[in-house]
């Protein structure tokens, strides 16, 4: 009974053996077999908006991942919506969450439940620039003027521009330090918003990328005052638009960057395909295209997840200190 058993048992168990070792590598390989989830950490209206979905656009096609790529819009308290949705969701490289330099910022915020520890940067696909820009009936002529009008009055110009703690507030805040002046930040969700409201009067000055304000531009509405960049942008509305070093001002100024981070404990492996596929978007006919009407945009592609963490935890840390300065942190 016993070599009986044996005999019975032996050819299932090799059977299974065999089985696990041949079908691991082609489980590996079916990496992604299901949809993709593209969370985008903005508005529906913003620069950024419109980016999700043309990379989205190209993932799903033979080539990159090949799957469906569903874009979701998820931004709220200041991002922890999004932070906590991908946490929620299995480490399996099927949720893709969009991020930018600003979460070195909203990482420090005290709401969040999740740090950066949390995840893994994926890719960093391409830098931005931005400029601070009013209405073209507005009094403000140059930042000069801005300058002297809010040191004759502190407190009671209030500048637009995206969430507390992000970029577009250190921008803020860093350069208004130069001049020793106080002028009131007001967070949006996106710079979409912010364009708007400075269009529709509803706010005086407002941050936010070239690109986003090239159509008033164009059309005489609106009136570029300061490019935060170190050096001009060409172009008819962008080359007589000065930098902060051409006024005399300097500071490090910091630069937005935009990219992907998946939960951590997602396999390097699959880390590694989306990696390949985001890598090959810089080179389609539609990115060189959307980069030359975007007079911000920086491709600036990187794909080493363990240089990238520490590059950002790095920003992390520098963006507390800002931010316990401002007092916007306890120390």
């Amino acid at each position: 009974m016993r070599t009986t058993r044996i005999h019975k048992v032996l050819p299932a168990a090799i059977a299974a053996v065999a089985f696990s070792v041949l079908s691991a590598p082609a489980m590996a390989a079916k990496f992604p077999s299901k949809p993709v989830e593209l969370i985008c950490t903005t508005s529906p209206g913003s620069g950024a908006a419109v980016w999700c979905h043309m990379v989205a656009k190209h993932l799903q096609q033979k080539g990159f991942l090949g799957v469906p790529v569903k874009v979701l819009f998820k931004s709220g308290g200041s991002n922890h919506e999004p932070v906590v949705y991908t946490q929620g969701k299995p480490a399996d490289g099927y949720t893709l969450m969009h991020f930018a330099a600003s979460f070195t910022g909203y990482f420090n915020l005290p709401h969040f439940k999740y740090g950066f520890k949390d995840f893994d940067i994926v890719s960093r696909m391409e830098q931005h620039l931005y400029a601070i820009a009013v209405r073209s009936d507005s009094p403000f002529k140059t930042y000069k003027d801005v300058v002297a009008y809010a040191k004759k009055n502190p407190g009671r110009l209030a500048m637009g521009s995206n969430k507390i703690g992000s970029i577009h507030h250190r921008h803020q805040e860093l350069l208004h330090q130069t001049q020793g002046i106080k002028i009131r930040f007001v967070p949006y969700k996106g710079t979409g918003d912010v364009v708007k409201d400075v269009m529709g009067g509803h706010l005086k000055i407002g941050i936010a990328q070239p690109g986003k304000w090239n159509r008033h531009l164009k059309a005489g509405k609106a009136r570029a005052l300061l490019l935060l960049n170190e050096k001009r942008l060409p172009g008819k509305n962008w080359k007589d638009i000065p930098v902060p070093s051409d006024l005399g001002i300097n500071y490090n100024i910091p630069h937005q960057f935009q990219g992907f981070m998946v939960k951590k404990g997602t396999p390097k492996d699959r880390i590694a395909i989306l990696q390949k596929a985001l890598a090959k978007i810089d080179d389609t006919e539609a990115y060189k295209k959307y980069v030359k009407k975007q007079p911000h945009v920086i491709p600036a592609f990187a794909g080493d997840t363990a240089k990238l963490n520490k590059e950002f935890s790095a920003g992390v840390a520098a963006t507390r200190k800002l931010m316990v300065q401002l007092g916007i942190l306890k120390k």
